[in-house]
C-alpha cells in the first residue's frame, strides 16, 4: 500500500492509497492519519481510486480513524472507490459510518455543506 497526501487548503487533506488495505499496510495507514490529523484539519478525504483491495484489517483501520477523529471534530470521507471496493463498503454498513462519495470535489463540497448547515442548526 501507498499513500500520498495532499493538503488542497488548511482545512482538508486527501490521502490517496493505492495499492491494498491489508494489516501488513496498517503502519503506513496509522502514520499517513497521524500526520493528517496532527494539524486538525475539518476533514481528511480518503480517496480510494488507486486501492483494489481491501480485507476485514482494513476495514478496521477505516473504523478505527473514524473513532479517533469524531471526537476531534474531524471528519472523515470516502472518495473514488472501485466498484469492488465501494461494494465491500457497502456489504460491511461502512457507509453509515462514513460518507462515501464519486470524487474528491463532491467530498469537499458535501462536507463544507454539511459543517454549514450544522452551524446554522446549532447556533438557533
Amino acid at each position: 500500500m501507498i499513500v500520498n497526501a495532499i493538503q488542497p487548503d488548511q482545512s482538508t487533506w486527501v490521502l490517496a492509497i493505492s495499492g491494498k488495505l491489508l494489516f501488513d499496510a496498517r503502519h503506513a495507514f496509522q502514520s499517513a492519519m497521524s500526520a493528517a490529523q496532527q494539524t486538525f484539519p475539518r476533514l481528511i478525504i480518503l480517496d480510494l481510486e488507486e486501492l483494489v483491495h481491501i480485507d476485514s484489517a482494513g476495514l478496521g483501520l477505516l473504523a478505527v480513524a473514524h473513532r479517533n477523529l469524531t471526537p476531534m471534530g474531524i471528519g472523515l470521507a470516502i472518495a473514488n472507490a472501485q466498484k469492488t471496493v465501494r461494494d465491500i463498503l457497502l456489504l460491511t454498513n461502512m457507509d453509515k459510518m462514513y460518507p462515501l462519495h464519486d470524487s474528491v470535489a463532491e467530498a469537499s463540497k458535501r462536507s463544507s455543506t454539511a459543517k454549514l448547515a450544522t452551524k446554522l442548526v446549532s447556533s438557533h
